[in-house]
């Protein structure tokens, strides 16, 4: 055990200077990937299932709204996604609640409800 209170100073010292100046270290900066370089990609089969899952959340909400006297089915058992995968349906969705609000917005400015950009 080193009980010395300078014994690790030189290091400490470096790793504040860098610290107090906001650098990242150069050879942590080689190998990021930018975001515009990652591609996250779902096959035909996984669209297809995450539309239909969508449809049946639609269902869901629409029974829930208009007709609150049925009772709601209990939800099925999730799938088991891999680590990866369930970050790309992650990304998916907010991807389209992200142009579903887009689309509102634009809705609102075709009717007027929204100022002039």
């Amino acid at each position: 055990m080193n009980n010395y209170v300078n014994a690790n100073a030189e290091g400490a010292n470096r790793d504040a200077d860098r610290i107090r100046n906001n650098q990242i270290p150069q050879h942590l900066l080689e190998n990021i990937p930018r975001p515009r370089e990652v591609v996250f990609t779902l096959t035909v089969g996984q669209l297809e299932m995450l539309y239909v899952t969508w449809a049946a959340a639609r269902m869901r909400v629409r029974q829930e709204l208009y007709e609150p006297a049925l009772p709601i089915p209990p939800y099925p058992l999730p799938p088991a996604w891999p680590e990866e995968m369930r970050a790309m349906i992650v990304l998916w969705i907010a991807r389209e609640r992200r142009v579903f609000e887009m689309e509102m917005r634009e809705l609102e400015y075709l009717l007027g409800l929204r100022g002039a950009r």
